[in-house]
């Protein structure tokens, strides 16, 4: 091998070290950036979600205060033009309902669809039984991969419950068919 003075001597195997740790330098704060930008989005991801989820609430709550006050199914579709994707099934004839039973059904029907916008994905199923005396309300949405979270306070289904109580009834809460459900039973005469 023939050398050339000053090819490969101190002088330009500084350069090329100087290079390569710039490059790696450089690297390094693509990779840093990368990583924060990433951060950001995952942030807005999660404030467009939060403000979904009280443009929802605000939205469902805004109907329970109108005169004359919706029914159920109504509450439905003020839920379907806030960007949820509901079927609505209604079994038996619907029916004129006790102040105190149409407000549960409504604030039950208003909690489950917030959580299913919260824990799983923006579509559900509402299915609204009228039978002699008794008015079920079952809401079923898919989970899309996330649980809710089995520790911490459940102040919704703590709502829901205490509602149809009030009036004699009860609300189940849990998993079902790869999703979950929320069941409500309220009696009235």
């Amino acid at each position: 091998m023939n050398h050339q003075p000053g090819m490969f001597g101190t002088g330009g195997l500084s350069a090329q070290v100087a290079v390569a740790i710039a490059l790696t330098c450089l690297g390094a704060v693509v990779v840093v950036a990368a990583l924060l930008m990433r951060r950001r989005h995952k942030a807005v991801v999660a404030q467009a979600h939060t403000e979904h989820v009280t443009e929802l609430t605000r939205s469902l709550l805004r109907t329970q205060y109108d005169y004359p006050r919706p029914s159920l199914a109504d509450l439905v579709q003020s839920s379907r033009k806030s960007g949820l994707t509901i079927r609505l099934h209604v079994a038996g004839s619907p029916q004129m309902l006790p102040d105190p039973v149409d407000l549960a059904g409504m604030r039950i029907i208003q909690e489950a669809l917030t959580n299913t916008v919260k824990h799983g994905t923006p579509n559900a199923t509402v299915v609204l039984g009228y039978g002699p005396g008794l008015l079920t309300v079952t809401v079923d949405s898919p989970m899309n991969g996330k649980t809710p979270a089995s520790r911490g306070p459940h102040e919704g289904l703590a709502a829901m419950r205490r509602r149809a109580e009030k009036i004699g009834g009860w609300v189940s809460a849990g998993p079902y068919q790869g999703g979950w459900r929320v069941h409500a039973e309220l009696p009235f005469r």
